[in-house]
Order: structure tokens, then C-alpha cells, then sequence
């Protein structure tokens, strides 16, 4: 019998489908809703605020978005799961068969599906989430012990640091040896705490180690145009003790979650030009870019634990099986990027290489169904 593609199978395949991963998709939700609900309450429990409950839930929710993106890959692999189990206990692949159409419908279509979700997920739920989480960040940081503020733009980089009567305002051209260990052409402003001008410290190179930098052939201006600080002398090297650390500025530069795809680019070329290499927000570009893939993929290597076994397990099984499988897959993705990061191999081969690895497996399964 010749083989077609009737649009009512298709609607009815992508509806049951829809519906597993609405149920898996509420499963996940929860348990991230639930878990960012209660670590905002482990970090404000000690915390005196007024709005306390709103606060814990707003922040919770604001977290959630990027949350959704990182698990989308154990979304799916669940939701492929979940829908293949369904029609091989109810024997409606066998039906599907017997109606003449081709052995693979039942797998391309929620595979399609997913591939143009993992599309929607890039273009539309990444703004979303880089946003939310910036706001997150910024509310997170007026209540944490360290309220610094640190900026990046066309002019350079930029450090706010709260001291409990003082402020200083650090502006660096660039970064040198992709450390942080040395800025070039540092200009420290001290201002009291009604931000009048007490001092202004240049210093064409600046040596950090944790919280000590050390101003190299610096220059003072001070309110009274004295050209000393204490008993330090112009053009010489002043050892400088600031509250930022060196991991502080890592972590910011290296939280690739708060850029959308639509920013990325133009985020990497940014701080490319002021002596950062942006290895963490290149491999998050090579990331959205393999999502729609990955998630075809997750499709398909989800029939290996049910078409592709072809036996009649419980339910709890089949989730036991993508446990371990959701595990491997989390291992050899964090240890490709390790390697990548590592400079072992380029940083676009450490992020496709174990999809292209997943396809590969999954596309092999694939030919063997259908020669069944």
C-alpha cells in the first residue's frame, strides 16, 4: 500500500503530543517555581522588608524564564517520552501502520514540532528571560551585602563601589591577559557621601590581586589640588583597597544568561574590544543556535526507550530511563564545555559535538524502525 500523510493523523499526532508536553511542561515549572521560591526565602529570611512575600514571589517568578530555557532539552526528552509511551500502551502505532503510512510519521512530527518550538524559545523567550534575570540581578543586589555596580560600555568599563560614608567611581579603558589581573588607564574617583569630589587617582596600569590593586606610576588629584594622597607622592605606585574582587568581575562578565540572542553578537564584539575574550558568551551563542537542533534531537533519542525497545514497560520505567539519560546528557554536555573552555578544542566544537553525537544515535534508531 502506498504511503501518505493524512492531515487529520497529523493533527491528531500533534495534539497528543502538545498535550504531553504541556503536562511535562507543568511538572518542570513547578519544581522551578518551587525551588527559586525557596531559595529567595533562604536569602531574605534574615532580611528586614516590608513587602516580604512579593518580594520572594516576584523575584521566584523573574528567575523562572531562563530556568524554562536551561531545562527545555529535559522538557522535551520527558515530553517525547511521555507521548511515545502513550501510543505504543494504547497500540496506536500498530493502527497508525496497519492505515498504510510511513513508519516514521509518528516521530517526525513531534521532532518538527520541537525544532520550531526550540526556534520560538531563541527569538521569543530569550529576550524575555535576559531581561527578567537583569532585573533580577539588580533587585537581588540593592539587598545583598555587596552593592557594587558594574558597567560596561562604549567608553569602557565601569565600577560604582558603596563604601558606608564614601563611594569611588572606577573607570578602566580595557582589561588586559583576559584576567582582570591588570586594567589599563584606571581613573578612581572618591567622592564622600553626598558625592562632593574628594580625590582623583590615574594610574595608566593597575595590578589587582583579590581586594588589593596596586596603582602603577599613579597621579593624585586631590579637593585642594594637592598633588598627594597621605604620605603617597604623584607618579608613584599606591596600593589601593577596594571591596570589588576579581571573581566579583568574572562572575559579571561571565553571566551569559542575562544576553538575548538578539544581543549576543554585539555583547562578545564589545567586550572583545575591551581585552575580554567572552568565551562564555560565545559558547551560549553556539548554545541558542543548537537548541532547535537539540531538541529534534531529544525527539528522537526518545524512542530508543520505547519504539526502539520495542517492550511493554510501567510507566515509571520509561521516566527511570530518562533520569539516567537526562544525567548522561547533563555530564557530557558540561564536560564537552569544560574541554572547550579549557581550550582543548574551539568552543563551537565542545557545544555541538554532543548533539551531533545524540542526532547521529538517533537518526541510526531511526533507520531501524523503519526497516522494521
Amino acid at each position: 500500500m502506498k504511503n501518505y500523510t493524512p492531515l487529520k493523523l497529523i493533527n491528531y499526532l500533534s495534539k497528543e503530543f502538545f498535550y504531553s508536553l504541556f503536562l511535562v511542561f507543568l511538572v518542570f515549572l513547578s519544581l522551578s517555581l518551587l525551588i527559586n521560591f525557596v531559595e529567595e526565602i533562604t536569602f531574605f529570611k534574615e532580611k528586614k522588608i516590608d513587602n516580604f512575600i512579593w518580594m520572594v514571589s516576584y523575584l521566584a517568578l523573574s528567575k523562572t524564564p531562563n530556568t524554562i530555557i536551561e531545562l527545555s532539552i529535559f522538557i522535551f526528552l520527558f515530553s517525547g517520552i511521555l507521548f511515545f509511551v502513550k501510543l505504543q500502551k494504547n497500540s496506536e502505532i500498530n493502527t497508525i501502520l496497519f492505515s498504510g503510512v510511513s513508519k516514521l510519521l509518528p516521530i517526525l512530527v513531534p521532532a518538527i514540532i520541537s525544532f520550531f518550538l526550540g526556534l520560538a524559545l531563541i527569538f521569543l523567550l530569550s529576550p524575555i528571560s535576559s531581561a527578567s534575570l537583569k532585573f533580577y540581578e539588580n533587585a537581588k543586589r540593592i539587598y545583598s551585602a555587596n552593592e557594587n555596580l558594574i558597567v560596561i560600555n562604549n567608553t569602557g568599563l565601569w565600577f560604582m563601589e558603596t563604601l558606608p560614608n564614601s563611594y569611588n567611581i572606577i573607570r578602566a579603558d580595557t582589561i588586559s591577559s583576559n584576567n582582570f589581573s591588570k586594567l589599563k588607564n584606571v581613573t578612581i574617583y572618591s567622592l564622600d557621601q553626598n558625592f562632593n569630589f574628594i580625590s582623583r587617582s590615574d594610574s595608566k596600569q593597575v595590578l589587582i590581586k583579590n581586594k588589593n590593586w596596586i596603582l602603577e606610576d599613579a597621579k593624585i588629584l586631590s579637593g585642594n589640588n594637592e598633588t598627594n594622597l597621605g604620605n603617597k607622592t604623584a607618579n608613584s605606585d599606591i596600593d589601593f583597597v577596594s571591596t570589588i574582587n576579581i571573581n566579583d568581575l568574572k562572575e559579571y562578565f561571565s553571566n551569559a544568561d542575562t544576553v538575548s540572542f538578539w544581543e549576543i553578537t554585539s555583547s562578545i564584539e564589545k567586550l572583545n574590544k575591551r581585552g575580554y575574550s567572552a568565551d562564555e558568551l560565545k559558547v551560549k551563542f553556539h548554545k541558542y543556535l543548537s537548541l532547535p537542533i537539540y531538541l529534534f534531537g531529544m525527539i528522537l533519542l526518545s524512542t530508543i526507550f520505547t519504539i526502539g525497545i520495542n517492550r511493554d514497560y510501567n510507566t515509571m520505567m520509561y521516566l527511570f530511563f530518562g533520569l539516567v539519560l537526562g544525567f548522561l546528557l547533563y555530564f557530557l554536555n558540561d564536560l564537552s564545555i569544560a574541554v572547550g573552555l579549557a581550550n582543548k578544542v574551539p568552543l563551537a566544537v565542545s557545544v555541538w559535538s554532543p548533539i551531533m553525537i545524540i542526532v547521529f544515535l538517533s537518526t541510526i534508531n531511526l533507520l531501524k524502525i523503519n526497516e522494521k
